[in-house]
């Protein structure tokens, strides 16, 4: 044996002369001492012989007559596979065995048919044991294991096979494995190495065969056939095809990603060039396959002018390399992943061929040797970083975002107020997983969720959302866009093509071949998300743009212009990854390859320079449209925007090349940020605080808007509430002293020319935990006038005016309801002493209390007051003698305190926030607000639900789709009313009627000459 080769062979050698000793010594043991047969000794003579007794058999020594099974067995031999499976082969001599085990003593025996063999494909580990014991040569030892692990052994073979009982069989021969892996018979030692001072031999299993027919190969590895993962290598080719052959909708510049169709080497004096047919794969184990790489062209150089005829020529050639897998699936299960560890990468002389190069061409055999090295030590570190050592990659969410269609009843839940999972996969209430965001000094944060983008661009009917061709080249039927969104303000986004036909590109342009049908195709972009101002936006003048929500309700208005959030379809770039071709097979021949990648290079085509652009006419890339004031303005309503800005909000960096790995739940959402009152931005960026947006009905929900408390406790609600506590306060005046209290009146502080022009705001108190913000307004006025001296009158009258008004603001807001309770009391004393009388005193008070419902009801908020405005006036109370001497203090408060507590302008405020909300628009249906609740800072948060969705289901979007049906309908079908209108002394509009888009059900477009 030598150090420099393969030492597999010899170690086979050893390992099964191993097992012919010990099995030489189980049979001499059966043998020799047939009276040591018994049940306890049975793991000494295992590998010769086993008998399974028949059941209530009572004697320790097994009977061959007795016995369910009996055999006899031959040496057991070892064909090792590959580094990680082995085939165990067990030769049973002689014996017999009853096929119904069951039916004990009633089962009719079978005999073996002569040396009956069973093979197993059994996994096995080499092991090390490393001793210091330095009496063996003064050097520490190693002694490798091998170790079969039978108890996964798996039956490969039955010959021959039994025509019946052979199940009965393979059961008895699992419980003859386990008896020899009790036994210690699975470890074995493989060659010994005692001697340091020479090279340990390399032992290689993998390539001890020498054939392809040799192998023992399998057809799947980690579930994964060997069909689909030659599937996904040949599109991988196509990929790099495609960047080898045309820069339509490709902006790398990564000269690696080409690599798998063909490589120049201009490096160390040697000058060839390759171009490669698909790369296959065969597989040999669980953990290891062989990877052929067809080099179809092979051209080497004299020098770096590769312009020149080259020197040698060569076709056909296939380098073969054995290396290990390693599968991969995500916590979830959603994906399974399959790449190669090039570490470990080995090359095979066996499966390789080197067509037209004979033994006694030293040139020949020398490019061979050339060719070889660039592949183990240059081309696998090439791939790798190109990532083409993924071999297989599938994730069935690429699959239910694009071919998932969002049930309509579904998405119009509500989500918040379920337990769901956070991410890391703690049970919580949704109520949890929002109660921890930050708003970083914005006044509103709006969350949309790209379950909401996708769920809009489900409800467009557009005529280009279904059909669309150009000139007789290409047409298609389609199905809505989809998307995932990644940081960056980037997204996924992806086509689907249900059926269609199309002309391959000669030259950049449609050629005159013949059109070839597709099926079910699913084209996969990069696309930039951006914001632009209606001016901005390509698609403004079209019907389309004008029939949407967004510009009925705000369009040409001086005061304010409309910001777009849209899909800048410039800048798509074509991903492979993600793309889908099911009707494009694995193909088998280079000129079927090529004929693929014409056809993906067509449809690209078309869609990036001519569909993308149909969109962008109609305004289609839209996703979301903002109304934002201009500065200046005198009265602007309660949550209108002044200053915008948006972003992709996520916990981490979200790219193409990760997505898949990002939990459910956890996925990114589109934030738009903004600033009322002319406030300047804080910033462009929200930090990361929690999720916003809440996953918990069947993992949808459209997003989350949040106001700030700053803008609505504290400008808005507390303001107007302030309104209440001038008119419910009340201030004694004193008219004339010396009528007594016939001479003193109340006055509500709006009245009172010294109170109404001062502040009546409110204070938070200190939380006593109860699940409420509370806020008081006190007010105490007490005088006492006193009249003395040598007149006639000597008298002390006092009064005493309390008033005291509570807000409970809930901090939990519970199914769905924010219930606001606003209350008061005014308490007034009067008191009368004169001379030396005793003091006459009266009293009374006015309770009033009410609340403001906001409750979710349908899809929607709806605002209702409970309880009576009315106050309530409680029966004067006076002392002994003093109805006679005292004003009824009861008529006091009749006369200033108003009938009706005024709630108007507060319900006035919610109204903004029932019907479809006025100050975000998505794509096609508007949002409306639901489910109100605050936040651990305070600020108001609404769950965002698709307006209507309650009341219709399906809504005609495109504007030729009810064409000779009466009345034209919008594009994005029939605008929703709302009550809340825009405020400042304007009325809401009356939704309008849009006319007639002129596009036709197909819309050609020719490129100008």
């Amino acid at each position: 044996m030598c150090s420099d080769e393969n030492g597999a062979p010899h170690a086979v050698r050893y390992l099964n002369a191993q097992l012919a000793v010990l099995h030489e010594n189980a049979k001499q043991c059966l043998q020799q001492h047939p009276h040591a047969l018994s049940e306890e000794n049975k793991h000494f003579y295992a590998l010769a012989g086993f008998t399974i007794q028949k059941p209530g058999v009572s004697s320790q020594i097994p009977s061959e007559s007795n016995s369910l099974f009996h055999a006899r067995f031959k040496a057991p031999t070892l064909k090792f596979i590959c580094d990680h499976d082995v085939l165990l082969r067990l030769t049973l001599e002689k014996g017999h065995f009853v096929a119904d085990g069951s039916r004990g003593t009633r089962g009719q025996p079978i005999t073996f048919p002569a040396d009956l063999t069973v093979t197993y494909r059994v996994n096995f580990e080499a092991r090390k044991i490393i001793s210091n014991e330095l009496k063996i040569g003064g050097y520490s030892s190693a002694i490798e294991l091998v170790v079969l692990d039978l108890r996964s052994a798996m039956v490969s073979s039955v010959k021959p096979s039994l025509p019946t009982g052979q199940d009965a069989l393979l059961r008895y021969l699992a419980q003859y494995l386990e008896i020899l892996n009790e036994a210690g018979n699975h470890i074995l030692f493989s060659l010994p190495q005692f001697d340091q001072r020479t090279a340990p031999m390399e032992i290689d299993y993998s390539l001890m065969t020498n054939t392809r027919e040799d192998y023992e190969w399998q057809d799947v590895v980690a579930g994964v056939t060997v069909e689909q993962i030659n599937a996904y290598l040949a599109s991988l080719w196509v990929k790099s095809a495609l960047l080898a052959h045309t820069n339509v909708a490709n902006k790398s510049t990564d000269w690696r990603l080409r690599c798998l169709t063909e490589f120049v080497h201009r490096e160390q004096g040697s000058y060839y060039r390759l171009k490669f047919g698909a790369p296959r794969v065969t597989i040999l184990c669980s953990k290891e396959v062989v990877i052929y790489f067809d080099i179809n062209e092979l051209e080497f150089f004299g020098d770096a002018d590769f312009s020149v005829e080259p020197v040698r020529k060569f076709a056909k050639w296939k380098v073969a390399l054995i290396m290990n897998v390693m599968p991969a699936r995500d916590p979830d299960g959603h994906s399974v992943t399959i790449t190669l560890d090039f570490t470990n990468a080995r090359y095979h002389h066996g499966l390789s061929s080197f067509t037209d190069v004979k033994e006694d061409d030293a040139l020949a055999n020398q490019y061979c040797d050339l060719i070889v090295s660039f592949f183990t030590e240059e081309y696998l570190h090439i791939l790798h970083g190109a990532r083409y050592h993924i071999i297989y990659f599938h994730s069935t969410r690429v699959e239910k975002i694009v071919t998932g269609p969002i049930d309509v009843a579904e998405e119009a839940e509500g989500n918040w107020g379920i337990e769901v999972v956070d991410g890391s996969g703690v049970m919580v209430s949704s109520r949890e997983t929002i109660q921890r965001t930050k708003m970083y000094g914005f006044d509103q944060v709006v969350a949309i969720s790209q379950g909401s983008i996708n769920a809009q661009l489900a409800l467009i009917s557009h005529t280009l959302f279904r059909s669309w061709c150009y000139g007789e080249s290409f047409s298609v039927t389609l199905k809505p866009l989809s998307l995932y969104l990644l940081s960056n303000n980037r997204a996924i986004v992806w086509v689907s093509l249900t059926s269609g036909k199309l002309k391959t590109l000669d030259d950049g342009k449609p050629c005159d071949n013949p059109l070839h049908e597709f099926k079910d195709w699913r084209v996969a972009f990069e696309v930039e998300l951006k914001m632009c101002t209606e001016a901005e936006l390509e698609g403004s003048s079209s019907a389309t743009y004008k029939a949407t929500p967004a510009y009925q309700k705000h369009g040409h208005k001086p005061d304010r212009e409309l910001k777009h959030i849209y899909l800048d379809f410039q800048t798509a770039e074509y991903i492979h990854d993600y793309s889908q071709y099911p009707d494009l097979q694995t193909f088998t021949s280079l000129d079927d390859g090529r004929s693929t990648m014409l056809k993906l290079e067509a449809v690209i085509w078309y869609l990036t320079e001519h569909y993308f652009h149909a969109l962008h006419k109609e305004g289609l890339n839209v996703i979301s449209t903002v109304p934002v004031w201009k500065p200046g303005q005198s009265s602007l309503p309660s949550y209108a925007l002044t200053s915008v800005a948006f972003h992709v909000y996520s916990k981490v960096e979200v790219t193409r090349y990760n997505w898949v790995q990002v939990p459910v739940g956890m996925e990114p959402a589109v934030v738009i940020l903004g600033t009322t009152g002319s406030r300047p931005l804080p910033s462009d960026h929200l930090a990361y605080s929690a999720n916003w947006v809440v996953h918990a009905h069947k993992g949808f929900s459209h997003g989350t808007i949040s106001i700030a408390h700053r803008v609505f406790i504290q400008e808005r609600l507390l303001k107007l509430l302030a309104n209440i506590n001038a008119l419910t306060t009340l201030i004694p005046v004193m008219l004339d002293p010396l009528m007594g209290f016939h001479g003193v009146s109340l006055k509500k502080w709006a009245e009172h020319d010294q109170r109404k022009d001062r502040q009546s705001n409110w204070r938070l108190l200190p939380s006593e935990g109860t699940g409420y913000l509370k806020y008081l307004w006190e007010h105490l006025e007490e005088w006492r006038y006193k009249l003395s001296g040598n007149g006639e009158i000597d008298a002390v009258q006092g009064i005493s005016c309390i008033t005291r008004n509570y807000v409970e603001l809930p901090t939990a807001v519970k199914q769905g309801a924010l219930h606001i309770k606003v209350s008061g009391k005014v308490e007034l004393s009067l008191a009368l002493q004169t001379g030396k009388a005793k003091s006459y005193n009266a009293s009374s008070a006015v309770e009033w209390s009410t609340h403001v419902a906001v409750e979710t009801v349908g899809g929607g908020i709806k605002v209702n007051t409970i309880g009576s405005h009315d106050p309530i006036f409680s029966k004067a109370e006076f002392s002994e003698g003093s109805a006679g001497k005292l004003r009824n203090p009861v008529d006091m408060l009749h006369e200033a305190f108003p009938d009706k507590i005024d709630f108007h302008e507060l319900v006035q405020e919610f109204h903004a926030f029932e019907g479809a909300w006025e100050f975000c628009y998505p794509l096609a249906a508007p949002y409306s607000l639901a489910s109100p609740t605050f936040n651990d800072d305070g600020d108001l948060l609404f769950e965002l639900r698709r307006h209507g969705a309650t009341a219709a289901r399906n809504v005609a979007l495109s504007p030729t789709a009810r064409m000779g049906m009466g009345r034209p309908s919008s594009p994005f079908g029939r605008r929703p009313l709302s009550r809340a209108g825009v405020r400042g002394g304007r009325s809401s509009p009356a939704p309008h009627s849009p006319a007639h888009s002129p596009i036709g059900e197909c819309i050609a477009f020719v490129r100008a000459s």
